[in-house]
């Protein structure tokens, strides 16, 4: 397919998108939607520069009065995850205690101030309401081997026993794992419902509140492989048995009306986490798995045991609704029991973070993102297909900003079709020529979405071209797709990406003299497999790489794992291919000025990684910086301090400009 730059002379005088983006842009964090339709509730994260961190507090609007102001709801710093109660009375939600524990709070509808309900030692991660909203489920992390330090006369060695001790987002763990309490609101009162070693999360209450389903890890070899199941357990008797044999993975998990049967979102391939590219089940006791969506589509589910997903909702006639991706763009669709397939009923194509029905399934919200704005909250109806945005946490900063605009395009090899995006700059000119950015994904399984991308925008603000592939190993473009990567780091996704520059390049308004890459994690990887193998760039940005897979192995919080899954056996089986597939075996090659950016708290890519690179090319004479950032883990440039990522950025376009 030809690229078509056919917009220009659109954004001469605007201001430009500068590293600064990250002190002066809000989020949603969160939203719920309450039963009746009336009202939403949601999260937003305000920058504080002072601080150098975020806010956080819930706001509420009427959506029957669009002209009604959105309200601040709490005061507080840190209230994140609202959910309004099934009889709409209240809400719900995470914030703070005085030891720095999250604790779940209840604010009324009527008024009053919000009262904390729980006092667990760990921090509650997630909650479900009953169903007769008397309580919920919580999720809380417990340690078996927990003792008071405070009458301790020194400080105790640590002991490890198993290897998944710690994990990026949810820090040291020791022997800890999350474990599912029952709460009640009248007493406060807390009592621990599971007990296996593992994780147990995503609760989910029947209708009529007798049994619990919830996922669990707690699984023979746990320590090797990142498969889960689906567990449900009559409350009164504390009987658990497994519904998802023959599911190896699953992220999402909602009743059926009739509180019989389950519909999650699974994967049956023990190489796909089904947040990459899963589909709908339904599950009971006594019978097998049944698919009901098919690969054309990828529900959208959370990320057991750290991340929670928006909820499926099915009706009386076994239609579900639910949210999902498509060749990198979000759409709502529905299905039906005894059918298999998917129907799309409301295109949207930017991307779906969050998204929540009212029970009548008139109405819907969102937070929703293009790539010229970031997320917002948007509401919609059923019929329909118009989007209308209810909150406007970034007017006052895109307000005469310069934003660049994108293209998509496609290019075919061995058969696949590989689609990109292309990002213009914010004063393009197709006249003249600019310098281009190749950016790529981590993952290998992760995607460019078709949405707002600071590190993109800022680029094409300072009159850069970015190009951003999908190649294979890419998640919504069918199960197929992804699995080619397995085994193929650095092989034709390699390929994929320098074809699809090739094709790029053939535009006249591109200078194929001027051109950079970067990318951030499974990007970073790439980033310096390519300076190992070709001399095409001026320079690479190279962010939290994989550089040795070998020691990777053996240092990162998924390493065994992920590896495995990837590489298509352990280390000891096949340390030849580890090396093989590793960049730091061809940095002998390397002539591209490269520079390293690493957060030194980092469990999922170590930064040993970025360490070993550096040394070895410095060794070896080349052009090559290393940047360390202080406490900050692989979730550096989305959750890090805010002057981390201004640092990040800023330096990312320094060492940019300086060499293209």
């Amino acid at each position: 397919m030809r690229l078509q730059a056919t917009f220009s002379e659109e954004n001469v005088t605007h201001k430009p998108i500068t590293s600064e983006i990250g002190y002066e842009i809000s989020n949603p964090t969160g939203l719920s939607i309450s039963p009746d339709g009336n009202l939403v509730v949601y999260g937003v994260s305000k920058p504080d520069k002072k601080l150098g961190i975020s806010q956080n507090s819930l706001w509420i609007k009427n959506l029957n009065v669009p002209e009604s102001p959105n309200r601040e709801l709490t005061n507080g710093s840190s209230d994140v995850n609202p959910k309004f109660s099934p009889d709409g009375s209240s809400v719900a939600f995470l914030r703070v205690d005085s030891e720095g524990k999250n604790q779940i709070w209840i604010l009324l509808m009527s008024g009053g101030e919000a009262a904390m309900v729980t006092s667990l030692r760990e921090s509650v991660r997630d909650f479900s309401w009953k169903p007769d909203s008397t309580g919920f489920a919580a999720v809380s992390d417990v340690d078996p081997e927990y003792k008071d330090q405070s009458d301790a006369d020194e400080i105790e060695v640590v002991s490890v026993t198993r290897i998944r001790y710690r994990h990026d987002e949810l820090r040291w763990r020791g022997n800890s794992v999350t474990q599912i309490f029952e709460v009640d609101i009248a007493t406060k009162e807390s009592k621990q419902l599971t007990y296996d070693d593992g994780d147990q999360g995503m609760p989910s209450w029947s209708p009529d509140g007798s049994k619990l389903a919830f996922i669990s890890d707690a699984i023979p070899e746990r320590d090797f492989h990142a498969q889960n199941e689906v567990r449900v357990m009559e409350v009164h008797s504390g009987k658990t048995e497994c519904w998802s044999k023959g599911i190896a993975d699953a992220c999402s998990v909602s009743w059926l009306p009739d509180g019989k049967s389950l519909a999650i979102i699974g994967s049956e391939d023990i190489r796909l986490h089904s947040y990459y590219q899963g589909s709908v089940y339904v599950l009971s006791s006594n019978s097998s798995p049944i698919k009901v969506t098919d690969d054309r589509v990828a529900p959208i589910g959370g990320s057991h045991p750290a991340k929670n997903g928006s909820p499926m909702q099915i009706d009386e006639n076994g239609v579900i609704l639910f949210t999902g991706q498509s060749k990198g763009e979000s759409h709502i669709y529905k299905a039906k029991l005894g059918e298999t397939g998917q129907e799309k009923i409301i295109t949207l194509g930017g991307q779906l973070a969050a998204c929540e029905f009212d029970t009548l399934r008139k109405t819907f919200v969102c937070i929703y993102s293009t790539p010229e704005r970031p997320p917002e909250i948007f509401q919609g109806n059923f019929p329909g297909e118009t989007l209308r945005m209810i909150s406007n946490l970034n007017g006052s900063y895109f307000s005469g900003r310069a934003v660049g605009k994108t293209e998509k395009f496609s290019i075919t090899r061995s058969g696949l079709a590989i689609e990109s995006i292309l990002l213009y700059p914010a004063k393009f000119d197709s006249s003249k020529k600019y310098p281009l950015v190749v950016n790529i994904h981590g993952g290998p399984h992760g995607l460019f979405s078709n949405s707002f991308d600071i590190t993109r925008q800022l680029l094409s603000s300072k009159e850069y071209l970015v190009l951003a592939v999908n190649p294979r190993g890419t998640s919504t473009y069918g199960k197929d797709y992804m699995r080619r990567v397995l085994g193929d780091w650095g092989g034709e996704d390699y390929n994929d990406i320098m074809a699809s520059l090739d094709h790029v390049c053939e535009q006249n308004y591109v200078d194929p003299e001027k051109l950079a890459v970067t990318g951030y994690s499974y990007g970073g990887f790439m980033s310096s497999w390519i300076i190992g193998h070709t001399n095409r760039f001026k320079c690479a940005v190279i962010g939290a790489p994989v550089t040795n897979l070998a020691s990777f192995y053996g240092t990162a919080d998924i390493g065994v794992n992920f590896s495995e899954r990837q590489m298509g056996g352990s280390r000891l089986d096949i340390k030849n291919e580890y090396d093989f597939r590793s960049p730091l075996t061809y940095a002998e090659n390397v002539d591209t000025p490269a520079l390293l950016m690493h957060g030194d708290s980092d469990y999922r890519v170590p930064i040993s990684q970025s360490e070993e690179y550096f040394v070895t090319l410095k060794r070896l004479g080349k052009i090559v910086e290393f940047v360390r950032f202080p406490g900050q883990n692989h979730g550096l440039m989305r959750t890090g301090d805010l002057k981390m990522r201004k640092e990040y950025l800023t330096r990312m376009l320094q060492w940019i400009d300086r060499y293209t």
